[in-house]
């Protein structure tokens, strides 16, 4: 006898879930790769710096493992931080990249699971010359956005295919026909008897603390529901995979932007304060060959821009 979930629409809908979320070449679980695109922003005296930067960022904090009493809350919004002073800070993930030249992209990942972090630090090497911010934020990336419209790569034709709004929209408008149909199947669902002998691939779920019983209308009823289609795909638009992939050939989900400060030097020292990305750079938003950094762009963004551009989504 199998056992399902208490809410069936709840499980129509996480199952649903899965499906377009794996379809859409998004993580299947939490705990996996994200191909990412990130712009590198170095400036020196308040001004973009064009020279080649070759640089390191190291964060320290604690790995969520085994002996956390919390870890099973770690993906939640339960998850409690360890106090200050009950672990061995240690360095928990970095990584090393060199860019040439202002905005230059790179495609680290940024594996950052079951991380605890409390700060990073970056070294760099420019013109002969290494330098320190001892303190960049709390992330190693500090300014991104999912895409909203991802890319789907089909390995057996090595095809790529992006999603557009009208993709989501169809996917969305079949995901609720079928909710609907599946709501009509209940009818033929039948209340179990304990005293009646049911052939043996029965199944049945529970509604209510109540065990009731798939009848075969019912499974024909559902396997119906898993038949439509909106051939939703005929609206992906074919792309050219280099455009649209990491060097791995992942498709991207995720773009950033990465800002840093140059600490100014006089004789080979070190002078003025390096700005910590935490308190004194404000965030980033950037689009193709822009990048907002003054307050009263990111103001303009966040109350007017961003939310019209949501609503589509």
């Amino acid at each position: 006898m199998d056992i399902y979930f208490p809410n069936r629409k709840l499980a129509a809908i996480l199952v649903l879930s899965a499906i377009a979320v794996s379809y859409f070449c998004l993580p299947a679980m939490a705990d996996a790769r994200v191909a990412t695109s990130s712009k590198v922003f170095f400036e020196k005296n308040g001004e973009p710096y064009n020279g080649s930067v070759s640089f390191t960022v190291t964060c320290y904090g604690y790995v969520v493992d085994n002996s956390d009493p919390n870890r099973n809350n770690y993906w939640g919004s339960n998850y409690v931080r360890r106090e200050p002073g009950t672990y061995n800070r240690t360095d928990v993930f970095s990584y090393s990249a060199t860019v040439d030249h202002y905005g230059d992209e790179i495609f680290e990942p940024f594996y950052l699971n079951y991380r605890v972090i409390d700060y990073c630090s970056l070294c760099g090497e420019t013109d002969g010359k290494t330098f320190e911010i001892d303190n960049v934020g709390d992330t190693p990336i500090p300014n991104c956005n999912r895409r909203a419209n991802l890319v789907h790569f089909e390995r057996e034709t090595g095809v790529c295919r992006l999603t557009t709004n009208e993709t989501r929209e169809c996917f969305e408008n079949e995901s609720e026909l079928r909710a609907q149909e599946r709501e009509s199947c209940d009818q033929y669902l039948e209340k179990f008897d304990k005293k009646k002998l049911y052939p043996p691939d029965t199944r049945t779920l529970e509604i209510d603390g109540v065990t009731m019983v798939l009848t075969p209308e019912y499974c024909e009823c559902d396997e119906r529901a898993d038949s439509i289609d909106l051939n939703c795909t005929s609206y992906m638009i074919e792309v050219p995979c280099d455009d649209y992939c990491d060097p791995e050939g992942d498709p991207i989900q995720r773009d950033c932007s990465l800002y840093y400060e140059i600490p100014a030097y006089e004789n080979g020292t070190i002078i003025g304060t390096a700005i910590e990305t935490d308190t004194e750079i404000p965030v980033i938003h950037s689009e193709p060959g822009i990048v907002y950094r003054n307050n009263f762009w990111i103001d303009l963004w966040e109350k007017f821009v961003y939310p019209l551009l949501s609503t589509n989504y």
